[in-house]
């Protein structure tokens, strides 16, 4: 077996919800964080060296599949792929020296302003409040419907784990990293929305302490629509080497009310208003791209292209299947490619604007594109698909119809607007 050196396995910490892994996309409860959650107490703990190993031997670890289905059908690159792995401080029981560790992520709780589409109860307290009164049903069940029945991000029926990282337990685990790990080079914070949360400027500011602040980069996932304050923002995020604004858009202004619940002019203008003190952060957009997405792809593209930002990424719905958006191919093959070109000569036709913008943009759909064709869908997860419309139409009070132009949504099927 070839081996699967990661840069996250060798080197990462992930603070997930009531639990610590490696990276944002395992799913491995490795550490449980009400037994420890200290990284130099945990980061050589027996399941930790045991992740290593079976990377490094060629076996993917359960909580590795999303990395292991993109390489194994070749239909784009893995997170794994996307760094370069040093191997100089791992050992071969599956431990490694202090100076390994390169990048953490830190989620400290569910609070969050919205309830997209693609989210669950896990990872924002607005899918809770959507659901207080929901009860799952037959149907939710048999389609699987793991958002609307609670499964979701859960790795049992038991499991009841939440992100919650007190202020307080905070600052002693940035204390800990500022101590003991002087390589860090990166530190990412996600959510929820941490713009929402009172744990997030005392915990960068702690952070700024670190001995290699000066050459560390911070970057943060946000939607960019809570009220914060940009000077503070700015002034904290100048004490590091380099800082990133990861901003989760998802949309084009049409659909972003029905998909994310939010308010592109907020968006905007919160862009514009940190733009005008800071010319150093970078400021990107990411589109996590599934099912409604690809049924507006131009909508999309062209929105974050009005947007002051520096870089456009894309992303992958991989779960639930049934957003993934690969089954757009399954009844709309030829509607979704011409789509997607259409939007591609959109792009390429656009005249006075960013450089990086345009090249990003491009990459981002090919990106897409390039996943969509190389992956296998199910004909289920599609049905399942056309009734999550239905009950999260219900659930949110909206109505696709009146956000979706390409298609609608008629009698429980989904037809192509002519």
């Amino acid at each position: 077996k070839m081996s699967l050196p990661c840069y996250y396995a060798l080197g990462g910490i992930n603070f997930k919800n009531g639990f610590v892994t490696s990276c944002p996309q395992q799913s491995d409860q490795l550490v449980i964080l009400e037994n420890q959650y200290i990284p130099s107490k945990f980061i050589n703990s027996t399941n930790f060296k045991q992740h290593r190993k079976d990377l490094m031997s060629g076996i993917w670890p359960n909580g590795c599949d999303m990395c292991e289905r993109v390489e194994c059908a070749n239909s784009g690159t893995s997170m794994r792929q996307e760094e370069p792995v040093s191997l100089d401080y791992y050992h071969q029981d599956g431990s490694i020296d202090f100076l390994g560790l390169r990048t953490a992520e830190i989620r400290f709780s569910h609070s969050c302003n919205m309830s997209c589409l693609h989210c669950s109860m896990v990872f924002s307290s607005g899918w809770m409040s959507k659901l207080k009164r929901y009860q799952s049903d037959n149907e939710d069940r048999q389609h699987q419907l793991h958002q609307l029945t609670g499964a979701m991000h859960r790795k049992s029926p038991d499991d009841d784990l939440t992100m919650s990282i007190s202020t307080e337990r905070a600052l002693e685990i940035v204390n800990d990293l500022n101590k003991n790990f002087p390589n860090l080079e990166r530190v990412d914070f996600a959510g929820g929305e941490v713009l929402y949360q009172k744990q997030f400027f005392p915990t960068l500011e702690k952070l700024s302490e670190h001995p290699n602040a000066s050459n560390m980069l911070i970057l943060f996932h946000t939607n960019f629509n809570a009220d914060f304050d940009p000077e503070k923002l700015s002034k904290c995020l100048q004490k590091f080497g380099k800082s990133i604004i990861m901003i989760s858009v998802d949309a084009g202004p049409r659909i972003y009310p029905y998909f994310r619940q939010g308010d592109w002019n907020k968006l905007n203008e919160n862009i514009k208003a940190f733009r005008a003190i800071n010319k150093k952060t970078e400021v990107n957009t990411v589109c996590t791209t599934g099912t409604y997405q690809v049924m507006e792809i131009q909508d999309t593209f062209s929105g974050l292209l009005t947007l002051d930002i520096d870089w456009i990424n894309s992303s992958i719905v991989f779960t639930p299947d049934y957003l993934n958006p690969a089954l757009m191919l399954r009844h709309f093959e030829n509607e979704t490619l011409y789509d997607i070109e259409q939007t591609k000569q959109y792009i390429i036709n656009l005249r006075d604007i960013k450089r990086t913008k345009k090249i990003s943009a491009l990459e981002a759909l090919e990106n897409i594109k390039k996943y969509i064709i190389n992956h296998n869908t199910q004909e289920s997860h599609w049905n399942a698909f056309k009734v999550y419309i239905k009950k999260s139409d219900t659930i949110w009070k909206q109505n696709f119809n009146d956000h979706i132009q390409n298609y609608r949504y008629t009698d429980g099927e989904i037809v192509r607007n002519v």
